[in-house]
């Protein structure tokens, strides 16, 4: 495990998948969001906390580690309390930290539910959900761009990314079903159909009879539980 050559910024075109939080945290221009933001919204859980880190090779590694929702890290400390993240977490099988097993493929997931070979799991970010720019006469005014923040790291050393106009940040979720290898897709009709191919009518039916919201993490818990009945 070592820092990251380069993380950067990236955007997200779309923000139908997750589903929003409310409440948000406003950073001004020429702030650091990871400054800004209190640690309390960014992390999980409230200390860097004993987990372990079971890898693909077999080989376990103990830390005391955090998820950092704001950069979708999973974070780790030094024995000289120095802050570094996990560089290759597609090496990863899972995390174990805590009472939460996470797992990774494009970013951080969280297991909520265990059924045999199947696993629901939730996203969890902190996003920018808008941006306030200038418009006639000095008037602010939203733009709906959702995007993702990160610092940069360079040769062992962290840039703080600061916005250039003031945004507002909000926690934001999305669910998704993971296989026996640990592949996740998004929960909606079509991961869940694709998912169990053999129920396919049943979750159709299900989904039109109960008005499936997939916003919903109650109806989703639901689904996930009739899909995966023996």
């Amino acid at each position: 495990m070592r820092l990251p050559v380069l993380f950067c910024m990236s955007i997200l075109h779309v923000c139908s998948m997750y589903a929003q939080d409310p409440k948000t945290y406003p950073v001004k221009a020429g702030e650091s969001p990871d400054i800004v933001i209190p640690a309390e919204a960014k992390y999980f859980l409230p200390a860097f906390t004993d987990g372990s880190a079971f890898l693909r090779n077999g080989a376990l590694s103990k830390q005391l580690f955090n998820y950092n929702r704001l950069l979708d890290e999973m974070q780790f400390l030094t024995p000289s309390g120095d802050t570094l993240t996990i560089a290759e977490p597609d090496l990863l099988t899972y995390i174990q930290l805590d009472s939460a097993i996470f797992y990774y493929e494009k970013g951080y997931l969280r297991e909520v539910e265990k059924a045999g070979v199947y696993t629901l799991a939730i996203r969890e970010r902190l996003i920018q959900v808008s941006d306030k720019v200038e418009g006639a006469y000095g008037a602010s005014s939203g733009t709906s761009a959702i995007t993702t923040y990160a610092n940069m790291y360079t040769s062992g050393t962290t840039y703080k990314l600061n916005v250039k106009r003031n945004v507002s940040f909000a926690r934001a979720q999305a669910f998704f079903i993971g296989d026996r290898y640990n592949h996740f897709s998004r929960a909606d009709k079509k991961g869940f159909t694709e998912a169990f191919p053999d129920k396919k009518e049943i979750i159709g039916e299900y989904i039109r009879n109960k008005k499936i919201n997939f916003h919903n993490p109650d109806d989703i818990k639901k689904l996930f539980r009739l899909c995966t009945l023996q």
